[in-house]
């Protein structure tokens, strides 16, 4: 039997690379002559940068960036193609996982630190990035990753506004003249994992405001910002970018990515794919495993499970996921490629104790999943 093992990582509990591991290790004592590949992906979250600076032999760089509270912390990003291309996840510095929290709240949180990173790896002569936008602390339109590029936003007293989402309703005038010279021939693709606009329900506030430490107030203050925001630049760029899919990802930063950047949005899977070249691989196995920390009714948003799922019924091949725990809405999935979905969360367990027991629980239920298959196959 040939099994494909191709997960996402667990968020906060296992990279995705460890993921796979536990699988394979759970399906060896069953199907110990198997010929098993792992390919760890991602879908613009954290685990980008990794696994493409792997899978193209590339190099990690270290640099301290501003956490997304403006602290100073070692963040990092990758480089591939010969020095030429820079992956950058946004996570690494301006990502969920950086607070504690009591400290999430997207009106203080920024982007700033992720702009840094950017403006490292054009000194270094980068000449196209590759941005992940996943995992995001931030619901500031990209405003911070923008003043860290050298944009300037002033209010009505013409002073510049604070690094956070809070001022972004009193933004009247800008200057972007540090832009053209930066970003002169320069190529950016953004591996976007949701398919939101900027603005609405179905927008970044309403949509992703709450994980991120919002209540209903704060949320509708996030949305109300944002749609002055979005005004603000139609009139002032003659161009309305707010309704683009991908533009509410990571809080409004693929907003400000398309509009002050002319980046290059797109499925952050199907670019993670492409790169790893799973589709050869998948042609070849004769069962396909995924999954993610959570499947629920977001996972067909451009998640990796859904993703790696469409690729495989392409060539027609059985797909199982397994996901860290089910939420509302998780049976979507099987609607999607996915023909049957497994949890290794207990019920009841508090997070201390599954972030504990994570490899544990995860060897288990891939166990019991190879066990069910050997069973089926008798």
């Amino acid at each position: 039997m040939n099994i494909l093992i191709a997960p996402d990582s667990f968020k906060e509990t296992l990279e995705a690379k460890e993921v796979a591991t536990c699988i394979e290790t759970s399906f060896k004592k069953v199907f110990p002559n198997a010929n098993i590949i792992k390919i760890p992906l991602a879908d613009g979250g954290e685990g980008t940068v990794k696994t493409l600076v792997e899978s193209n032999n590339g190099e990690l760089i270290k640099k301290k960036a501003e956490d997304p509270l403006g602290r100073t912390i070692c963040s990092y990003y990758g480089i591939i193609n010969n020095g030429k291309t820079a992956i950058i996840e946004m996570a690494t510095a301006s990502g969920l996982e950086l607070l504690k929290e009591e400290e999430k709240n997207p009106l203080k949180t920024s982007t700033y630190g992720f702009g840094q990173l950017i403006n490292h790896a054009l000194q270094k002569g980068v000449k196209e990035f590759i941005l992940g936008l996943g995992g995001s602390a931030t619901n500031d339109a990209g405003v911070g990753m923008l003043q860290a590029l050298g944009v300037k936003f002033y209010n009505k007293e013409n002073k510049e506004i604070s690094k956070s989402a809070k001022e972004i309703n009193q933004i009247t005038t800008m200057d972007i003249s540090s832009l053209e010279k930066k970003f002169r021939n320069i190529t950016i693709n953004v591996a976007c994992d949701v398919t939101n606009p900027l603005c609405g329900r179905n927008g970044a506030s309403f949509v992703f405001g709450k994980q991120k430490g919002a209540d209903k107030k704060m949320i509708e203050q996030l949305d109300r910002n944002l749609s002055h925001f979005a005004k603000f630049c139609e009139k002032k760029f003659n161009k309305s970018t707010q309704y683009i899919e991908g533009a509410g990802a990571a809080g409004g930063l693929g907003f400000a990515l398309v509009t002050f950047l002319n980046a290059n949005l797109q499925s952050g899977i199907e670019l993670i794919m492409k790169s790893v070249n799973l589709e050869e691989k998948i042609k070849q196995a004769d069962l396909v495993i995924t999954g993610e920390g959570k499947l629920d009714r977001q996972s067909i948003q451009g998640k990796t499970p859904i993703g790696v799922a469409k690729l495989a019924k392409k060539h027609d091949k059985k797909v199982i996921a397994i996901a860290g725990c089910l939420d509302d809405g998780y049976e979507i999935v099987l609607e999607h490629g996915v023909d049957i979905v497994f949890d290794c969360t207990p019920i009841n367990s508090d997070f201390k104790t599954v972030k504990k027991n994570a490899k544990k629980n995860l060897e288990l239920t891939a166990f019991n999943v190879a066990k069910c298959l050997e069973i089926n196959l008798k």
